[in-house]
Protein backbone atom coordinates (compact mmCIF):
# COMPACT_ATOMS: atom_id res chain seq x y z
CA UNK A 1 0.00 0.00 0.00
CA UNK A 2 1.33 3.82 -1.06
CA UNK A 3 1.51 6.69 1.39
CA UNK A 4 0.87 10.09 1.33
CA UNK A 5 2.94 12.02 3.08
CA UNK A 6 2.09 15.60 3.53
CA UNK A 7 3.12 19.04 4.95
CA UNK A 8 1.73 22.36 5.69
CA UNK A 9 2.31 25.94 6.90
CA UNK A 10 0.26 28.97 7.03
CA UNK A 11 1.36 31.91 8.58
CA UNK A 12 -1.73 34.31 9.42
CA UNK A 13 -4.48 32.54 9.06
CA UNK A 14 -6.36 29.14 8.33
CA UNK A 15 -5.99 26.27 6.16
CA UNK A 16 -8.12 23.24 5.37
CA UNK A 17 -6.61 20.41 3.46
CA UNK A 18 -8.70 17.52 1.69
CA UNK A 19 -7.32 14.06 0.59
CA UNK A 20 -10.94 13.66 -1.67
CA UNK A 21 -13.73 14.81 0.74
CA UNK A 22 -11.87 13.74 3.99
CA UNK A 23 -9.85 16.77 6.06
CA UNK A 24 -6.75 15.53 6.77
CA UNK A 25 -4.53 18.65 7.88
CA UNK A 26 -5.92 21.65 9.53
CA UNK A 27 -3.14 24.67 9.65
CA UNK A 28 0.44 24.23 9.95
CA UNK A 29 0.60 20.54 10.40
CA UNK A 30 2.11 16.93 8.98
CA UNK A 31 0.40 13.68 8.07
CA UNK A 32 0.92 10.10 6.46
CA UNK A 33 -2.19 8.83 4.94
CA UNK A 34 -2.48 4.70 3.50
CA UNK A 35 -3.86 5.21 -0.07
CA UNK A 36 -5.17 2.25 -1.98
CA UNK A 37 -2.78 1.23 -5.25
CA UNK A 38 -4.61 1.98 -8.80
CA UNK A 39 -6.96 4.29 -7.15
CA UNK A 40 -6.84 8.14 -8.50
CA UNK A 41 -7.08 10.87 -5.72
CA UNK A 42 -7.73 14.52 -5.58
CA UNK A 43 -5.92 16.74 -2.85
CA UNK A 44 -7.26 20.22 -2.82
CA UNK A 45 -7.25 22.99 -0.02
CA UNK A 46 -8.71 26.35 0.95
CA UNK A 47 -6.85 28.86 2.98
CA UNK A 48 -8.14 32.26 4.33
CA UNK A 49 -6.12 34.84 6.06
CA UNK A 50 -4.67 38.27 6.22
CA UNK A 51 -3.95 39.76 2.58
CA UNK A 52 -0.01 38.56 1.99
CA UNK A 53 0.11 35.93 4.32
CA UNK A 54 2.25 32.66 3.01
CA UNK A 55 1.55 29.17 2.96
CA UNK A 56 3.19 26.44 1.60
CA UNK A 57 2.21 22.41 0.74
CA UNK A 58 4.73 19.93 0.58
CA UNK A 59 3.41 16.32 -0.35
CA UNK A 60 6.63 14.13 -0.93
CA UNK A 61 5.11 10.57 -1.58
CA UNK A 62 4.28 8.74 -3.30
CA UNK A 63 6.39 9.78 -6.31
CA UNK A 64 2.99 10.60 -8.93
CA UNK A 65 1.92 13.04 -6.34
CA UNK A 66 4.75 14.68 -5.47
CA UNK A 67 3.98 18.47 -5.64
CA UNK A 68 5.68 21.68 -3.90
CA UNK A 69 3.64 25.19 -3.40
CA UNK A 70 4.42 28.43 -1.90
CA UNK A 71 1.93 31.04 -2.41
CA UNK A 72 0.38 34.38 -0.67
CA UNK A 73 -3.27 35.26 -0.25
CA UNK A 74 -4.05 38.02 -1.84
CA UNK A 75 -6.07 41.12 -0.96
CA UNK A 76 -9.31 38.79 -0.87
CA UNK A 77 -8.05 37.10 1.98
CA UNK A 78 -8.53 33.49 0.48
CA UNK A 79 -7.25 31.03 -2.22
CA UNK A 80 -8.11 27.45 -3.45
CA UNK A 81 -6.49 24.68 -4.93
CA UNK A 82 -5.83 20.98 -6.03
CA UNK A 83 -4.72 18.02 -8.03
CA UNK A 84 -4.97 14.94 -8.77
CA UNK A 85 -2.67 12.26 -9.21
Amino acid sequence: MAKLVISTFIGNGKMRLYLDDKVILTDSDAATVELEEEKEYVVHWFVNGDADTSYSITISSPKEAEFQLTRRIGKGGKDCGGIRF
